[in-house]
């Protein structure tokens, strides 16, 4: 879960957070932002930032209901504290609060915005837990200032938001799979996505339940990348939109997986 180590970063430094209760008391509002998140069908991610002591901004992840791939919990507070500042360069005594690793866009903006310190709650897992890998991208550049990064405050209750999350809509997707008359049935497949579930073990939906959504996600994510490889570029993308599907994520057409 760790996700601080010692590391050649000089611009961008990853420590592990020393308990402060100041930081305790902004990452909570940051946790309730993430349950807001949650309640809206999000996937439960939120940020705060502060400055000389003082909340500027508070948002949560809201992708889904503005139809923005942008619109990150970290992306959306920026924005937020920018216009209440009246300057897109927020500086280096702002702080950001956010419960899950930042994705490479996020960082992106953080940067931008000259923010001095970031404080994580838990690891990402697509990037491997290693905050430190996404940073490098951009220590190759001279044109950023430095940020201070500090992770695992408050962890396992960042951990516990997001686990509880997709645990429910696990469940949710567990009810739908199990009155599937036929796994044609599921979105985007077709005979030959059918056939490559068959030989990965899945004929009927008893065989996915079985198994269980978290592993047959696991698989099918391990099997997509392979068909990628071999060129069968729409079977990959399918298998990828069953993940989300599976995943009691929204599900899109399989084309938007390419």
């Amino acid at each position: 879960m760790r996700m601080a180590s010692s590391n050649t970063n000089t611009k961008f430094p990853v420590t592990a957070h020393v308990a402060q209760a100041e930081d305790f008391r902004w990452m909570k509002l940051a946790l309730d932002q993430a349950e807001n998140a949650a309640e809206a069908g999000e996937v439960p991610i939120g940020a705060v930032i502060v400055s000389n002591g003082q909340l500027m901004a508070s948002a949560h992840n809201a992708p889904i209901s503005r139809n923005d791939a942008c619109a990150h919990a970290e992306i959306q507070a920026i924005q937020q504290a920018c216009q209440a500042s009246g300057n897109y360069r927020l500086g280096s005594n702002a702080t950001l609060y956010v419960t899950l690793q930042p994705c490479l866009m996020c960082l992106g903006a953080i940067l931008h915005a000259r923010i001095g310190r970031v404080v994580v709650g838990c690891a990402q897992s697509r990037y491997n837990d290693n905050l430190e890998n996404a940073l490098q991208l951009f220590e190759q550049s001279q044109a950023w200032h430095p940020c201070q990064f500090e992770t695992d405050c408050m962890a396992a209750e960042c951990e516990t938001v997001l686990t509880q999350f997709f645990k429910a809509h696990r469940k949710q997707r567990e009810e739908a799979v199990r009155d599937l008359a036929s796994l044609m049935n599921l979105p985007n497949v077709n005979k030959n996505t059918v056939e490559i579930l068959g030989q990965l073990g899945y004929r009927q939906a008893e065989d996915i339940l079985q198994r269980g959504l978290e592993q047959v996600v696991g698989e099918l994510k391990v099997h997509s990348a392979k068909l990628l490889v071999a060129q069968e570029r729409q079977q990959a993308a399918i298998l990828a939109s069953l993940c989300d599907y599976f995943n009691g994520e929204p599900v899109r057409s399989w084309k938007q997986y390419l």
